[in-house]
């Protein structure tokens, strides 16, 4: 019973790991943030420009 309710230690030695891949993984999904972050900035400029000037 007790066992059922137990979690697995985190495996370092995971594939990704010895591979080195992870650091690949992490470094695209941390570009693919920062680029819809930019992006989401931009829109949000060019839409606010807009309703100033719809104010006016």
């Amino acid at each position: 019973m007790f066992q059922l309710l137990q979690t697995k230690a985190i495996d370092n030695n995971s594939i990704m790991v010895q591979q080195g891949k992870i650091y690949l993984v992490m470094t695209i999904v941390t570009i693919i943030l920062v680029g819809l972050f930019i992006y989401v900035a931009s829109v949000d400029k060019k839409i606010t420009a807009l309703e100033n000037n719809a104010k006016d």
